[in-house]
């Protein structure tokens, strides 16, 4: 039967028709492209093992077991100056709003009040996802009370990301609160002495300068401002965690309070992770910085490193900092991450991966 004309005159083209077949074939090009663009963007940086541009952002980086040997790093990550200060052999002094928290420079230090059973990092731990025989990543943010915009921005994050907080920082207690009430867990970011004398680590810092009892006095202070905490890493600090004197008191006392040790290897001379073994100081160390560089593609980079290094060896750890960079590419990346097989894990979880001390 012919087709009713059209008042063109020509005929009606039906449900097979070129021309629909031409609109169909070009919406589902660019649904494709579309789907493509969304789901596979995070790909683009950390997508499938053996993918050309995966091989071309992810280093081969080596990190023995059990015996690791420091990764090569910049020697000052994380220790830049806020403005240059002058330089000052003396100590570095408490500031004046902290002054009156220190303990008198007659008065012993107060020493923790017994608890029995297990470890502080335990009692304080926060349970992890079940990880059989998945590669598993713990993500530290540092630096965390100051900028309190981006603390709590960092806070949001859907995973289980250990946070560093700077134990100067005004309200701290209750920020670090706040973040152990949201499923993290919590460390004592504390200042240590760089290598570099016009960088200025903060108010109650460690420097080796120190006496014996200046030193503890300024331990139990950075201890004492928040709790809830499994134990600590350095701030700064090249210059104080590669002495043994230095960081042995530290350490004995982390022990004595059942508290782990996070070797940030701000310095490749660092002897706090080594150190704290010998001791039989539960602790680790990291293995990747996000943020050397503070740009969406050095990030994206770095946590592209931080799950070949989890996939090559079996966990990772990687530290980061609350700017916007790090958290927008850290809120994409665990998003899409653990649909590729890596459980994001709190740091404590990786004491046992790494067969580390848990004493």
């Amino acid at each position: 039967m012919a087709r009713k004309p059209t008042k063109s005159g020509s005929p009606a083209k039906g449900k097979g028709g070129k021309r629909k077949r031409g609109r169909g074939l070009s919406l589902s090009i660019g649904l494709a492209v579309a789907a493509l663009l969304i789901g596979g963007g995070l790909g683009f940086f950390y997508g499938g093992t053996g993918t050309p541009k995966q091989a071309a952002l992810t280093p081969t980086v080596t990190r023995p077991a059990p015996a690791p040997k420091p990764l090569p790093l910049p020697q000052q990550h994380a220790e830049q100056p806020a403005p240059p200060v002058a330089p000052d052999p003396a100590p570095v002094s408490p500031a004046p709003e902290q002054q009156a928290s220190l303990p008198p420079p007659d008065q012993p230090v107060p020493s923790l009040p017994a608890h029995p059973g297990d470890p502080a990092w335990r009692r304080n731990a926060q349970p992890a996802p079940p990880a059989t025989g998945q590669p598993m990543i713990a993500i530290v943010i540092d630096d965390m009370g100051i900028d309190k915009k981006r603390s709590a921005r960092a806070m949001a994050l859907n995973a289980p990301v250990t946070f560093a907080f700077l134990p100067y920082a005004t309200h701290v207690a209750s920020q670090a609160a706040e973040a152990k009430a949201k499923g993290h867990e919590l460390l004592i970011h504390i200042p240590m002495e760089p290598s570099v004398a016009s960088v200025d680590p903060g108010p109650n810092a460690l420097v080796t300068g120190l006496s014996p009892d200046q030193l503890a006095q300024r331990l139990a202070w950075n201890l004492g401002q928040l709790d809830g905490v499994v134990g600590v890493n350095n701030h700064m600090g090249s210059k104080f965690t590669a002495s043994a004197a230095a960081m042995r008191p530290v350490l004995e006392e982390l022990k004595r309070r059942g508290m782990l040790f996070l070797d940030s290897r701000t310095s490749a001379d660092t002897v706090g992770f080594r150190l704290a073994g010998e001791l039989g100081v539960a602790s680790l160390q990291r293995d990747v910085f996000l943020d050397n560089t503070d740009s969406h593609d050095e990030v994206a980079k770095r946590l592209a490193e931080t799950e070949a290094l989890a996939r090559k060896h079996g966990t990772a750890i990687a530290i980061g900092h609350p700017r916007d960079a790090t958290l927008d590419m850290m809120e994409m990346w665990i998003a899409d991450v653990r649909s590729r097989g890596v459980v994001l894990v709190p740091l404590t979880a990786l004491l046992r991966a790494r067969g580390q001390p848990q004493g």
